[in-house]
């Protein structure tokens, strides 16, 4: 499991290296629009992996009590 974390981290990183090359070859105004996209993109994907892991925990923790 902590090498699937790490490789995801991994992923996360060199992807979001590429949008910022991407992003600083646009005009100012694009570029700030699209990054604000995804950053709210990126926020939702962080609250929904956190909230379905909370959910399989809370899952695991009724199946041994």
């Amino acid at each position: 499991m902590k090498w699937t974390v790490a490789l995801l981290i991994v992923l996360a990183v060199l992807a979001s290296a590429v949008a910022a090359l991407l992003i600083a070859r646009l005009p100012a105004e694009q570029a700030i629009r699209l990054a604000g996209y995804a950053a709210t993109a990126a926020f939702a994907a962080l609250i929904s992996f956190v909230i379905r892991r909370r959910n399989a925990r809370a899952q695991r923790g009724k199946r041994v009590g």
